[in-house]
């Protein structure tokens, strides 16, 4: 089990909708033979968790700019 002491941002539920729609957003814009690819998805919720550490919280905001660095 990993220490707790790895741990270093907590999240409150509205703050986990909010990324679930972000997620849920960008990848319905996704090409279908990315659809499959865990890669891709897990770096889209990697982006989507930087962008909110940074302090991005607007759900529309954060899909766009997670979309847009996968992208590049």
């Amino acid at each position: 089990m990993p220490s707790f002491s790895d741990v270093k941002y907590v999240y409150d539920p509205e703050t986990l909708k909010t990324m679930g729609a972000a997620f849920d957003t960008a990848w319905q814009s996704f090409p279908p033979e990315l659809k499959d690819h865990e890669g891709a998805r897990r770096k889209l919720a990697l982006l989507i968790l930087r962008h909110m550490d940074r302090g991005e919280c607007d759900t529309t905001r954060l899909s766009d700019r997670a979309l847009l660095d996968f992208m590049r």
